[in-house]
């Protein structure tokens, strides 16, 4: 039964493995989130089977026709911490819903839909303070008076001592 498993296992390398794409993960790859707002943090795919090779990231925005794409080489399989861990995918638009896959030789990934994070433009955040308060001006006004009562004492001390 072994040498069959061992037969097997020559003849089917697994290499032949389906080419995956995920987003990096926070806990397990040291990053703090893998969505942005005009991009997407993206698990290269595997060294073993594709290191050094060339490859394009395609991606769309779902319910539009238009594809584009970028290139990439998947790194070696390195010990080092130093080595990319993922591609960045920016000069994406905020809130969009997209269709994103690795395409490695002939061997394309099944798509992963993501949207990227949704913002609002500073001028449109609601600070919720359009004006003083009126606990605001009464704190003003004593403070002005407190100041203009030490200042004449001052003077006045000046005056009288000299």
């Amino acid at each position: 039964m072994l040498a069959v498993l061992f037969i097997l296992g020559t003849l089917c390398p697994l290499n032949n493995a389906a080419l995956d794409i995920s987003l990096l993960d926070p806990q397990l790859d040291d990053v703090l989130t893998a969505k942005f707002s005009d991009g997407f943090l993206l698990r290269f795919p595997n060294c073993t089977s594709y290191g050094g090779q060339d490859g394009q990231v395609l991606y769309q925005i779902i319910k539009t026709d238009e594809k584009l794409s970028e290139n990439f080489t998947v790194p070696n399989c390195t010990s080092d911490k130093q080595a990319p861990r993922g591609l960045l995918l920016n000069k994406l638009q905020n809130g969009t819903l997209y269709s994103v896959w690795y395409k490695i030789g002939e061997e394309i990934s099944l798509p992963l839909n993501s949207s990227t994070l949704p913002v609002t433009k500073f001028s449109e955040i609601n600070d919720g303070l359009p004006a003083r308060s009126g606990a605001m001006v009464v704190i003003t006004v004593i403070l002005a008076l407190a100041m203009a009562v030490l200042l004449a004492g001052l003077i006045s001390l000046i005056f009288i001592s000299g």
